[in-house]
């Protein structure tokens, strides 16, 4: 009886110490933060050189990108003009943008861009969405390159 004890004790604690090692060596999963898309666009003018020909002297670039600022990675991100180009990937990873760099012509090339001669007023808008649940408040964006702001503290705009 003794022996049979102590073996059943042994087995115990055995058992015991196996399963505590299990739980000591076993870390909770960490999930990745969601992915989360922003859209980010502007307006631009820029002004050639003298000796430039007019076609390239002045010009507006107009352009919207899309990146995911989150912590996943997000499948069949769309980008949308208003009115205007579409452009979809696969998949965008965590801090990776639809922009990419051509060193060919130096620049970052955006999906969504146009170059028109002059610069007058002009406006671009978009939105951008993909397949996973996200915070949408920073999926639509607006820009324009001019402002109509009144003088603050101005009542009578005349002068007079």
């Amino acid at each position: 009886m003794k022996a049979s004890l102590k073996r059943a004790s042994v087995a115990v604690m055995a058992t015991v110490g196996i399963a505590a090692g299990t739980l000591a060596g076993t870390t909770p999963a960490q999930a990745a933060a969601p992915g989360d898309l922003q859209i980010t666009g502007g307006i631009e003018c820029h002004f050639g050189q003298w000796g430039q020909p007019w076609n390239k002297a002045w010009y507006m670039y107009r352009w919207m990108t899309v990146k995911n600022i989150g912590g996943s990675t997000m499948h069949n991100v769309i980008l949308n003009e208003i009115n205007g180009a579409s452009v979809r990937v696969k998949e965008l990873k965590p801090n990776a943008t639809m922009s990419k760099w051509d060193a060919k012509q130096n620049r970052w090339v955006r999906p969504i861009e146009t170059r028109w001669f002059g610069c007058f007023p002009a406006t671009i808008s978009g939105w951008t969405f993909g397949d996973e649940a996200e915070n949408i408040t920073n999926n639509f964006g607006y820009w324009q390159n001019w402002r109509n702001q009144e003088n603050p503290g101005t009542t009578n705009p005349t002068g007079s």
